[in-house]
């Protein structure tokens, strides 16, 4: 287990000596949180000096996330939360936490509204560049930052319009939930700089035709050691009406958007106020048009499926790896990959997307946390749904 230690600048600081515990969480289309990475480590000259709140923590006790001619690129994080406690029996304790470097997304705002038909791919590239990237104003750059080079990653081309002033991570995530895509941030040792990762997970379900050698997690196999399976319809909607602001003769329309047809008791009904979305837009040259109706109304029915992506069947289902078994973290599968859950007592087999994956080593051990599906919604989360 190596934890190694950079300042900002990605300058080499040290490597974390001993440690009791760490507990290192990757994403896949998740914003960055508070606590992503903890660590727990005794005190000791060295882990005082180089657990401190600001510095960035890369895990090299496992491969990197991408290599190119510029060198290997890992996830990293940045330590946000230190403490320190001595118990009854005088044993003293550094606790830190770390949340994922894509955390820093949230750091910008959108400045400008973007009207564009384009990708999902498209659309988040265009947003990180002129938010943080090479076309931001100077001081809303990010420094030894670029996006990373990426394949197509496919989609349909959308007609999009983003709320005024936008949470800039938020609207990452929102974007990339959409195209089914994953995002970080990653940090370069060698060449110093930070780089936006944009990707798709594989197909390697049972049944998949992309030639894929299929990774099947159950019991059956011997691979898995604990399984939770949770699926809730408390926050499921299927059908919203999005109404847009009022145009310059005063009316107001609204859009009515299902992803499948339903009715009587299946149907789940919700509004979206949607005024944000302006009749105005910005070209490239800088002149502002009036919108037509005809797109303003395809602008509003791209909010209602955004909307209602997070609003869907919430299926979780959170496996805890036999880490000498047959399937290995990052040989074998990957987050974002899709793959087959099989359950035979349960009566369960789901083809299910990896979202994120849980490493915790502790007392010399190794334990991997796989979290398929999707994350059933916090608190806050269902109060930003009703607001």
């Amino acid at each position: 287990m190596e934890i190694r230690v950079f300042d900002k600048e990605i300058m080499p600081l040290g490597i974390v000596d001993e440690m009791d515990t760490l507990i290192w969480q990757s994403t896949y289309w998740q914003q960055g949180e508070y606590g992503d990475v903890k660590i727990l480590a005794p005190i000791t000259d060295n882990n005082n000096k180089l657990l401190v709140t600001g510095n960035i923590i890369v895990n090299h006790s496992d491969s990197q996330e991408l290599s190119t001619d510029a060198g290997e690129w890992r996830r990293g994080a940045q330590i946000t939360y230190k403490t320190i406690t001595k118990d009854e029996k005088g044993t003293e304790q550094i606790e830190v936490q770390a949340t994922l470097l894509k955390k820093w997304l949230s750091k910008r705002i959108v400045e400008s509204q973007v009207v564009t038909a384009a990708t999902n791919q498209s659309i988040i590239n265009r947003l990180i560049a002129e938010n943080c990237g090479s076309s931001a104003a100077q001081k809303r750059q990010f420094p030894q930052f670029e996006i990373l080079a990426q394949e197509d990653l496919g989609g349909t081309v959308i007609d999009y319009s983003n709320d005024a002033y936008v949470d800039l991570g938020l609207e990452i995530h929102n974007r990339a939930v959409a195209g089914k895509l994953g995002f970080d941030i990653l940090i370069n040792e060698r060449s110093r700089m930070y780089g936006f990762y944009l990707y798709k997970g594989r197909d390697f379900t049972a049944a998949n035709t992309k030639g894929n050698t299929p990774c099947i997690f159950s019991r059956d196999f011997d691979n898995v050691n604990e399984q939770e399976y949770t699926e809730s319809i408390e926050n499921c909607k299927n059908v919203v009406y999005v109404e847009g602001a009022a145009d310059s003769d005063n009316a107001r329309y609204t859009v009515e958007v299902e992803k499948e047809e339903s009715s009587g008791y299946d149907r789940e009904e919700v509004y979206i106020e949607a005024s944000d979305i302006s009749w105005t837009a910005k070209t490239d040259e800088g002149e502002e048009i009036t919108i037509d109706l005809d797109t303003y109304l395809k602008l509003l029915a791209t909010r209602g499926d955004t909307e209602l992506d997070g609003y869907g069947i919430a299926i979780n289902f959170v496996s805890t790896i036999n880490t000498t078994s047959n399937l290995k973290y990052k040989r074998d599968f990957r987050v974002g990959d899709i793959i087959t859950c099989i359950e035979k007592k349960w009566g369960i087999k789901i083809d299910a997307r990896i979202i994120s994956v849980t490493q915790t080593y502790q007392n010399e051990k190794l334990t991997i946390e796989v979290t398929f599906g999707d994350s059933l919604p916090t608190l806050i989360e269902q109060i930003r749904k009703v607001r």
